[in-house]
């Protein structure tokens, strides 16, 4: 009797809680922002994920619950290779040199595993889950290009708008190609409930699948782009391969043939205009040749450059990686390689390597590369067998979705960092989930289940959970504590930036979103106002959580060569000139530091390794100085 109640009350709730996890996964994470934090996007949205996540486990859990569910679908090789990405990710942390970079990457990581789980367990103990996901997502599509657009219609004078004016359509997203990545998460499950929804969610699905098409085109972001072309190519062969099964006629098959052949010929007509005085060229060579906001640097945006840097990296570092959250400050260590001009790149605040698998690589070496291509290698595989030997034509069409917004994610992963993102994260956790899901289906039920207590699984993963929210409000008062001192800094109030910096100190983030120690900005401030022991302590716990930024280096060796302590300014400005051999800076503070502690050869090395035309003022007076002393000691 007992377990009859049980099963009656986990029939009534897990209905409530798919649609709420759906609906929470698919729509309302998204709307999070925070316009008072760097990225609006990113911290608020990683607290409000760990939230509704503790109450989503919570309730999961519930005995009532937890009975009516398959836990043996947690068996699955897919969860198993993403519990080890997880466990690589927490790992890498000990061999990191500031180990609170790496907990934003970390709290991500978990969270997108307990989507990934969550869904794994909820979606195939609801019979119409299928069809509630499709609503949910084309919702959430509808939603999210509705904001889009919204923002485009004021980008809209005569013609197409340029890639530089898409550059304000965010969607609430931090960028434009996240933005655009972002959209193309939706696009196959639009896509896929034109065919499968009821009624008038077919014509709604296919006003979203509109919606998103045309704003990925308008925001010009090529590897989307390319996502796009990848994502339809699978789902096109996908469909053509199984066109009977899915009840596509013989004349449809063929017209998907010839559209795919117009398009390819559309591609190389219009490749072959670039260069070319028509209108179509010009914009073809304005988009992919020649873009307006990189006209100083590189066409690609340095991207190759930085991925040369990033093997490099994997080369020194290939079995741990360098830390989870650590490649930004490791980065500066490959600034001095001679054949890498960083002149015309934005260097100081390079963040991500734009590649996720070369990022994952760096952070988290090898075996952490192996298990995340695990990851996707296994889901592609079960969603190529559900496309094979399925005969349910709702779970193959499902399958050819999910598999072509995977294609999608792993080209735009070449080219830029959805796995950087929250909001990507749990789109490619729930499409992990639905692969699972479908390739479980198709196995006999002989699985044993997980037979995991609530007791034992909630405290931990509530404790975890706990932790990543505790950091996450502490990282979202230090965002703006920072944006404060910095305004002070600006306005040259030393008193407010150092009272501001004090108020953003956390343990459990020592950098500000970009990189720079917020121990720095208190130091910086303590040392305009003259308090160099104050300064110096600041500055050298900014050394600690960053020993590669140029401006902690060079204050901290201006604060030690204030105090008299010339051979510890010396090895800050000869790291900092190693480290940045394109800036001046150091170099002329190096060698003033070693014309105070009259080391003069040591100053004309210094000095002299500066081409001519690059000395300034300064350094030719404390040339002339370092030699004059120098002939006078030799004729002494």
């Amino acid at each position: 009797m007992n377990d009859t109640r049980s099963l009656d009350a986990a029939s009534a709730w897990i209905p409530r809680l798919v649609v709420g996890f759906l609906a929470g996964s698919l729509i309302a994470l998204h709307l999070f922002v925070d316009e008072g934090c760097y990225d609006t996007s990113q911290t608020p949205r990683l607290l409000a994920l760990l939230a509704a996540l503790a109450v989503g486990v919570t309730a999961t859990l519930l005995p009532a619950v937890v009975r009516g569910l398959d836990t043996s679908i947690l068996r699955s090789p897919i969860v198993v290779a993403a519990a080890v990405f997880l466990a690589v990710t927490a790992g890498s942390l000990a061999w990191a040199v500031n180990v609170s970079a790496g907990f934003t990457d970390l709290f991500r990581t978990f969270g997108g595993f307990l989507v990934l789980c969550l869904g794994c367990l909820l979606l195939p103990a609801e019979p119409r889950w299928r069809e509630r996901l499709l609503q949910a997502a084309v919702t959430g599509a509808l939603v999210s290009a509705g904001i889009g657009l919204f923002q485009a219609a004021g980008q809209f004078g005569g013609g197409v708008p340029s890639r530089r004016d898409m550059e304000a359509v965010t969607g609430l997203m931090s960028n434009v190609n996240l933005y655009a990545s972002f959209l193309l998460f939706f696009l196959p499950w639009c896509c896929c409930g034109v065919v499968l929804l009821p009624g008038g969610w077919r014509f709604v699905a296919a006003v979203a699948a509109g919606e998103v098409t045309g704003l990925i085109l308008l925001l010009q972001s090529r590897a989307t782009w390319l996502g796009l072309a990848a994502a339809a190519i699978v789902a096109g062969v996908a469909m053509l391969a199984r066109g009977r099964m899915l009840g596509l006629a013989p004349g449809l098959r063929r017209g998907l043939l010839g559209a795919a052949a117009s398009g390819v010929a559309a591609v190389v007509g219009a490749a072959a205009l670039t260069g070319t005085d028509t209108a179509v060229g010009r914009c073809l060579e304005r988009m992919f040749v020649i873009r307006p906001h990189q006209a100083a640097g590189p066409t690609d945006g340095g991207r190759t450059m930085i991925w040369d840097v990033t093997t490099r990296m994997i080369a020194d570092h290939p079995l741990t990686g360098v830390g989870a959250g650590n490649f930004t400050i490791r980065l500066q260590e490959y600034y001095g390689a001679g054949d890498l001009d960083f002149t015309n790149l934005s260097s100081d605040n390079w963040i991500e390597p734009h590649n996720d698998f070369l990022w994952i690589a760096a952070e988290k070496g090898i075996p952490g590369l192996i298990a995340f291509g695990a990851l996707l290698g296994l889901t592609a595989w079960s969603l190529l067998r559900v496309i094979r030997e399925s005969r349910a034509r709702a779970d193959v069409w499902l399958a050819i979705a999910a598999a072509a917004g995977l294609a999608g994610y792993v080209v735009v992963s070449c080219f830029d960092f959805p796995l950087d993102r929250v909001s990507h994260q749990v789109l490619l956790a729930l499409l992990l989930a639905v692969a699972t899901v479908l390739a479980h289906g198709q196995r006999p039920h002989t699985a044993r289940p997980l037979r995991l207590p609530a007791w034992l699984v909630l405290p931990p993963v509530l404790a975890g959970l706990t932790l990543g929210m505790v950091y996450a409000r502490a990282a979202i008062g230090q965002e703006k504590e920072a944006i404060a001192a910095r305004r002070a800094y600006r306005d040259g109030d030393w008193d407010g930036m150092a009272a501001a910096a004090r108020r953003a100190t956390t343990p459990w983030k020592t950098l500000d979103p970009l990189a720079t120690p917020v121990a720095y900005l208190e130091g910086k401030a303590e040392l305009q106002l003259g308090h160099l022991p104050e300064a110096i302590a600041c500055l050298e716990r900014a050394w600690e959580a960053n020993p590669n930024r140029l401006y902690v280096l060079n204050d901290l060796g201006i604060a030690y060569a204030a105090t008299g302590r010339f051979d510890d300014a010396i090895v800050c400005f000869t790291i900092a000139a190693n480290r940045y051999p394109d800036r001046l800076e150091p170099r002329q503070n190096l060698a003033n530091c070693f014309l105070e502690a009259g080391r003069f050869a040591e100053a004309v090395a210094v000095i002299e390794d500066v081409p001519k035309e690059l000395r300034t003022a300064d350094m030719q007076a404390g040339l002339l100085r370092a030699r004059e002393r120098l002939t006078a000691a030799g004729s002494e």
